[in-house]
C-alpha cells in the first residue's frame, strides 16, 4: 500500500520507517501498540495501515509531537478493545504488547527480592557495589516502630547504618594500602577499583531495610500478576508498592492492569502451606553446604543428543531418542561434541539443552542471592529471611582488623531479630544485615546454567556468589564430567 504525503507525515511520527517491511514502534500510547498489534491476528493490514486507519476513523487530532495528546481517541478505542477481548474473553497475550517502565524509588531491599520475583520483566537496581548507601535511609515498618518493640528495631538499624557508614572509609584505605596503584594505572580507574572493593566488602553489614532503588519494565500481562503478587503479602510495605504500581502503571495502561487485586487464592494458600510446614517439618535450620545438587536429569546425555538431532530429522522424538539410547556412548558424545565445542566466548549454547534440568538447593548470603536472583529463566523457590544459617564474613574485614565490630553487629541483628520475630515473624526480616545466609531453591536448565557459571564465575564478580557458581559447576562435573566440560567456568582464585 502506497501512503499519501499526509500519512508519511502521520506515520513518520510513530515509526522508524515507511518503506521497509522491518521498523520501530514508538510514541504510541502502550495500549494502542498492543490493539494495532493485535490486529495482526485477523487483519492482512500492515501495523502501519491499521496505525492510519485508526486515526482517520476516530477523527484524531494529530498534533506535533509535544503539543497535545493527539491519540485520546485511539486510546479511547483500545481501551474499549482491550475490556472486551482481554477481560471479557481472556485473551491475555495481546496484553504481552503493551509495555510499561516504572521507577520504584525509596523502597526497601527486602522489597526489591519480591518486585523481581517475577520471571518476565527487566530490572535495574541501584548497586552495592558502586554506591555508598546513606545512614539514614531504612525502612521502618509502622506496625513494629509503634509497638514496644520499636526502640529496639530503631536502634538496631542505626547500629547496623552507622558500622557501615564507619567502616566503608576505613575499608578503602585498607584496601588502597593492599593494594597500591600499579604503574600505567589511570588514578580515576584505581580509585573506582578500591571504592568497588570497599563496598563489596562493607555491604554485608546493610539491613534489609535499606532504601533503594529500582527500575522495572514490564508488559501488562506480567505486571498485573506482579501486582497481584504485592496486593497479598503480609507485609504493609508490599502492599503499599502494589497500590501505587497499580495507579501509576493505569497512567499509561489503564485497562490492562484495571483489575489486578489482591488473591484469596495467594493469600489462604500460603496460610495454609505454612501451618502444614510447622506440622510436618520438625527439622530445623541446618546444613552448611554451600550448594548441593538434589536432583538432575540422569538422561541428560541421551535426551539432548536425541533433542539436537530430531531438529534436523522429521522423526517423532521417541523414535529419535530410542535411535539415540542405541548409537552408543562414543557417537553419541560426537553428537553433543559437534553442538557444543566450536562455541565462542559470546556465542549462547543452543536451546536443545534447555532439555536437562539440575535442581540445586542454595545457602547463600543475602547479599549474594540479590545477584543471583537475577537469573530468572530457572524455578527460584525461597524460604524467608532469618538468622538461622549464620552469616559470611568478608576476608577483608578480619585482615583489616575489623572482625569484633563486625560480629557485634551480626550478633545484636541476630538478637533483635529473635525478639521482633515473635511479635511480628515477617517484619522481623527487615532487621537482617545482607551478611546473613538464606535458602533458595533453584531447578536450573542446562543452558542457562552455562550462562549463569560462566558470569558469574570471573574474577570481576563478587566473591560470594562467585563461589556458588564454582560449587555449581563442580557438582555437575561431579555426576556428569563430560557435559561440564564443555561449561566455560573460571576457577581461579
Amino acid at each position: 500500500m502506497g501512503f499519501s504525503a499526509s500519512d508519511e507525515t502521520l506515520l513518520n511520527r510513530y515509526v522508524t520507517n515507511t518503506d521497509s517491511n522491518i521498523y520501530c514502534v514508538h510514541g504510541l500510547p502502550p495500549e494502542v501498540v498492543a490493539v494495532l498489534f493485535a490486529y495482526y491476528s485477523r487483519s492482512p493490514a500492515t501495523f502501519r495501515e491499521n496505525l492510519v486507519k485508526v486515526v482517520k476513523e476516530k477523527d484524531v487530532d494529530v498534533r506535533p509531537e509535544g503539543t497535545g495528546t493527539g491519540l485520546a481517541g485511539a486510546s479511547e478505542k483500545a481501551r474499549q478493545f482491550h475490556e472486551k477481548w482481554v477481560v471479557a474473553y481472556g485473551h491475555g497475550s495481546v496484553a504481552e504488547h503493551a509495555v510499561a517502565s516504572i521507577a520504584i524509588e525509596d523502597v526497601s531491599i527486602l522489597a526489591t527480592k519480591a518486585v523481581e520475583d517475577n520471571r518476565l520483566a527487566s530490572y535495574t537496581e541501584k548497586s552495592t557495589r558502586y554506591q555508598v548507601y546513606d545512614r539514614n535511609r531504612y525502612y521502618r515498618p509502622k506496625n513494629v516502630t509503634a509497638s514496644r518493640l520499636g526502640r529496639l528495631y530503631e536502634e538496631t538499624g542505626n547500629h547496623l547504618m552507622d558500622a557501615y557508614s564507619t567502616l566503608y572509609p576505613q575499608v578503602l584505605e585498607f584496601v588502597k594500602g593492599r593494594n597500591p596503584k600499579a604503574a600505567g594505572v589511570e588514578e580515576r580507574a584505581y580509585a573506582a577499583q578500591c571504592h568497588a572493593k570497599a563496598c563489596d566488602t562493607v555491604r554485608y553489614l546493610l539491613p534489609a531495610a535499606t532504601l533503594t532503588n529500582l527500575g522495572m519494565t514490564a508488559n501488562a500481562r506480567s505486571l498485573e500478576h506482579a501486582i497481584s503478587k504485592l496486593l497479598s503479602s503480609p507485609l504493609e510495605e508490599m502492599r503499599d508498592i502494589g497500590l501505587k504500581m497499580k495507579a501509576e502503571v493505569q497512567k499509561v495502561i489503564p485497562t490492562l492492569v484495571k483489575y489486578a487485586d489482591a488473591s484469596p487464592y495467594l493469600m489462604e494458600t500460603d496460610k495454609a502451606l505454612a501451618r502444614s510446614a510447622a506440622e510436618n517439618v520438625k527439622a530445623k535450620a541446618g546444613g552448611d553446604r554451600p550448594v548441593v545438587l538434589v536432583d538432575y536429569d540422569k538422561r541428560a546425555e541421551e535426551k539432548i543428543a536425541a533433542a539436537l538431532l530430531y531438529k534436523h530429522s522429521q522423526a517423532p522424538y521417541e523414535t529419535v531418542l530410542n535411535e539415540v539410547e542405541g548409537m552408543g556412548e562414543a557417537k553419541r558424545r560426537e553428537t553433543i561434541a559437534a553442538a557444543l565445542e566450536k562455541i565462542g566466548r559470546f556465542d549462547a549454547p543452543l536451546r536443545e539443552l534447555e532439555h536437562a534440568y539440575y535442581t540445586f538447593d542454595v545457602l547463600v548470603d543475602y547479599g549474594a542471592f540479590r545477584d543471583i536472583q537475577r537469573h530468572r529463566m530457572c524455578t527460584q523457590t525461597n524460604q524467608a529471611l532469618s538468622t538461622g544459617y549464620g552469616y559470611s564474613t568478608p576476608p577483608e574485614i578480619g585482615e583489616a582488623g575489623f572482625k569484633p565490630e563486625y560480629e557485634d553487629c551480626m550478633a545484636r541483628a541476630r538478637d533483635a531479630h529473635a525478639q521482633i520475630a515473635a511479635e511480628f515473624p515477617h517484619e522481623a526480616q527487615y532487621i537482617i544485615p545482607l551478611a546473613f545466609r538464606k535458602r533458595v531453591l533453584f531447578t536450573w536448565n542446562l543452558r542457562e546454567l552455562n550462562h549463569f557459571i560462566k558470569l558469574r564465575s570471573t574474577p570481576h564478580g563478587h566473591q560470594s556468589y562467585r563461589r556458588i557458581a564454582q560449587l555449581a559447576y563442580d557438582e555437575i562435573a561431579r555426576v556428569q564430567p563430560f557435559l561440564a566440560k564443555f561449561i566455560r567456568v573460571d576457577k581461579t582464585p
